[in-house]
């Protein structure tokens, strides 16, 4: 791949924003002539306020369903990919910029969180892996070069962006031909947090678990309360084909489909837990676990997409 750096990718705006209260560096490979300081304020959003408590229960290995289930299938996709020029979009604390970085991947991570990235830039102050992190609208990624990422990853992200159209044509411009563009999302068939629900049914006089769907073709977009953080923010529900139509339109073919079931143990319930029968993740009885971990196998929560860039 040579000496490029990331500087090469930005053209023509050279400028990042700032707070009042911080100043922030962004960090470049080795050889790169510039420090951009901030020069405005950022626009508050809502993962700001989430910020902490995200950074907290992610650390440096992701979240549950991200160590456990999404990232060993995202890096079993990717490959090798020492030297491979990689955008993250919606990088969060930076975690999995930073996983990428140390198998050699050259890595800009963006996010439109600067509180999130705080976190992302201290760990690489700490430890610098060459990472260089921009505040940015996935869906206007002013500044970026055309044609210059081998890979675009949005691991665990686009469900949370309200322009994914507008973010997946920016996604195809930055890529180089035959790039690739490795999505993970919530299932939106089986493990949308609106209009679903676990429900019991009855086969052949057998008891399943399963889940009911009131809604899928619309696209959706509604608060959802982030876990324990009690803060909330939007989740856009999109349908697969408008997911895939959306990735037709800006030239990128979907090279690979894998749909997830997750690997996290079903625990006894504790003493303090109320009604098991319909979560998910506890059992209070034999029959019930058994019910639960045949939907565990069969049900997927998680969706990942490789697309390739056709032209």
């Amino acid at each position: 791949m040579g000496e490029a750096s990331l500087n090469e990718a930005l053209v023509a705006q050279r400028i990042e924003p700032r707070t009042p209260k911080a100043k922030m560096e962004v960090q470049f490979f080795p050889g790169a002539p510039y420090n951009f300081k901030m020069k405005k304020k950022f626009k508050k959003v809502e993962w700001d306020k989430a910020a902490e408590w995200w950074n907290n229960e992610v650390g440096d290995i992701g979240a549950w369903h991200q160590y456990i289930d999404i990232d060993p299938a995202i890096f079993k996709i990717l490959g090798n990919i020492r030297n491979k020029i990689i955008l993250e979009i919606g990088c969060g604390n930076g975690y999995f910029s930073r996983l990428l970085a140390k198998k050699g991947a050259r890595v800009m991570a963006i996010d439109i969180s600067k509180k999130l990235l705080d976190f992302a830039i201290i760990k690489e102050k700490e430890k610098s892996l060459n990472i260089n992190y921009f505040v940015r609208d996935a869906a206007k990624l002013y500044g970026i070069k055309s044609k210059y990422f081998d890979i675009a990853i949005a691991n665990m992200s686009l469900m949370d962006i309200a322009d994914a159209r507008n973010t997946i044509k920016e996604v195809s411009r930055v890529l180089k031909q035959k790039g690739h563009f490795v999505f993970s999302i919530t299932h939106p068939v089986f493990h949308d947090e609106f209009h679903q629900q676990w429900t019991i049914i009855r086969e052949d006089k057998k008891k399943y678990f399963a889940r009911a769907i009131s809604r899928y073709l619309s696209t959706t977009a509604e608060k959802r309360t982030l876990w324990l953080s009690g803060v909330k923010a939007t989740h856009y529900h999109r349908s697969l084909e408008t997911y895939s139509r959306y990735l037709r339109d800006a030239n990128l073919l979907i090279n690979g489909l894998w749909e997830i079931a997750t690997k996290k143990e079903i625990v006894k319930a504790r003493k303090e837990d109320s009604n098991t029968r319909l979560r998910r993740s506890r059992y209070s009885t034999l029959a019930e676990k058994r019910m639960k971990e045949f939907a565990k196998q069969e049900i997927p929560m998680f969706l990942i997409i490789d697309a390739l860039k056709y032209k």
